[in-house]
């Protein structure tokens, strides 16, 4: 009889190696022997799942994106409707864990991937779920144009994500989360 294999959690082991690769070696250190070796197995064992190098970096992304929304969905969940903007901002500002290393993945990956290229693809649908829950959240925060100010603050963090790359001692989650912080008061009063 087969051995019954968890999928999720498969794929789950596949994206961490990916990841702890990407975090030793950049983007150019993923390749399928490389993630087969880092999770103790044999190409196959990687092939049966993820067939390609760019469904391995589409895996990560999606695994990365799923922590997060669960994370940002607790956040949203307890916090006040008028303190949301501020909450989803702020938790948008995190600079632990592997942030960084998800960072450089995904601006690697806008910078390299073809049009074309279902990680680019999972990130343009993540980045516009992200506007629409900031949007949702300026409402509930009683924003007078919702949609502008999810606009603004989205830029932003955008922004703050190439900036915690370029130079992370200074672009920070103690150093932004004040800035945004007041940019959300700005907007919301």
């Amino acid at each position: 009889m087969p051995v019954e294999i968890d999928l999720a959690q498969r794929l789950a082991t596949i994206a961490e190696a990916t990841l702890d690769i990407v975090a030793a070696d950049g983007i150019d250190g993923v390749s399928i022997r490389a993630v087969a070796k880092r999770i103790g197995g044999s190409t196959t064992l990687v092939t049966n799942y993820l067939p390609t190098r760019e469904a391995l970096l589409r895996n990560a992304v999606e695994h990365a994106i799923q922590s997060w929304a669960g994370e940002v969905g607790q956040v949203v969940d307890q916090a006040p409707a008028a303190e949301r903007l501020a909450v989803v901002a702020r938790w948008a500002c995190s600079t632990t864990g592997n942030d960084q290393v998800l960072r450089r993945l995904f601006m690697e990956i806008l910078g390299r991937a073809q049009p074309e290229s279902e990680a680019l693809m999972v990130l343009r649908q993540d980045a516009r779920q992200s506007r629409d829950l900031l949007a949702d959240a300026a409402r509930d925060a009683g924003a007078a144009d919702p949609a502008f100010t999810a606009d603004l603050v989205h830029l932003v963090l955008r922004g703050f994500y190439v900036s915690s790359l370029e130079d992370p001692e200074r672009w920070n989650s103690d150093s932004v989360t004040p800035v945004i912080d007041r940019l959300v008061r700005l907007l919301i009063n």
